[in-house]
């Protein structure tokens, strides 16, 4: 089964450090050519380990972690994720990995948010610029800038069957819209509601949204406001969704805490925690 499991719906530091919505970002499921479909969380932020193992996920499993950026609601669980891997892949804008002053550019205050020692256990560890593009097992991994106040790349991620469009953080910039051209499902992370000033370079508004859905030359099937903010979630939800679908004619819904998306019918179920499982293993040094 092709799906994305919200392990949290919330975004930005007030929502992450009150936990109004869960902030563990996306885990994908992806069939592909192998016998095991490719599993990987897509910024994990505070919580992702925690509702992976409350959902009966078994993180252990996984391939691998994507990075848009370094900020803490994005990245804070990479490195306990990739802990508990086996063999892990990890694609990250590139800040999140090397050192400033091995970096050109003039962006220089911040520290890498991945550990040298995870780096090493990462295989392949792959550092991502502008226009970048990475495959593991069949599934393509495409970046593309975002204009946040940090350095940030949004993916496109494309398999058999599946293509997905995530811009990542950052408000719209003219041209963003055409590398998600015909994208069948668009997760936009939409902080502002509609009729709200936009902070230069920070997030994505409603407006913007609508501006970037009808700009494209083939829209998508499906759109998911996802990183909600406590604006967005005092502003009617709902009414926020339904002035995005009547402005672009595009199926439009928020993003909610354990979500399960089929990426086959479009179709959604909210996911109930278990139990803690009991995950056998060899005895093993910690």
């Amino acid at each position: 089964m092709n799906r994305i499991v919200f392990l949290g719906s919330g975004g930005g530091r007030y929502v992450m450090t009150d936990q109004l919505r869960k902030t563990g970002g996306l885990f994908f499921e992806i069939e592909n050519n192998t016998t095991d479909p490719l599993r990987f969380s897509l910024d994990p932020g505070p919580g992702a380990l925690v509702h992976a193992v409350s959902l009966g996920l078994r993180h252990d499993k996984w391939d691998g972690v994507v990075l848009t950026h370094f900020h803490p609601d994005h990245a804070t669980d990479a490195n306990a994720l990739l802990d508990g891997m086996e063999k892990p892949f990890l694609i990250a804008e590139e800040h999140c990995l090397i050192e400033a002053n091995k970096l050109k550019g003039t962006f220089k205050d911040y520290v890498p948010c991945i550990f040298p020692y995870h780096q090493e256990k990462a295989n392949p560890c792959k550092p991502v610029k502008d226009k970048d593009t990475i495959t593991i097992r069949g599934v393509e991994f495409s970046a593309h800038k975002a204009k946040h106040d940090v350095p940030t790349m949004g993916y496109r991620i494309t398999a058999k069957g599946v293509d997905i469009g995530y811009p990542g953080d950052g408000e719209y910039y003219q041209g963003q819209q055409s590398h998600y051209d015909g994208c069948r499902v668009l997760i936009l992370n939409t902080l502002i509601p509609k009729g709200k000033t936009v902070h230069i370079n920070k997030h994505m508004s409603v407006d913007e949204a609508i501006t970037f859905v009808n700009q494209m030359s083939l829209k998508p099937q499906l759109i998911v406001f996802n990183h909600l903010s406590h604006w967005m979630l005092r502003g009617n939800l709902w009414k926020q969704t339904r002035i995005m679908e009547e402005a672009t004619g595009v199926k439009t819904i928020a993003a909610d805490d354990f979500m399960e998306l089929d990426l086959t019918t479009l179709k959604t179920r909210k996911l109930r925690t278990a139990a803690t499982p009991v995950v056998e293993r060899e005895e093993e040094e910690e």
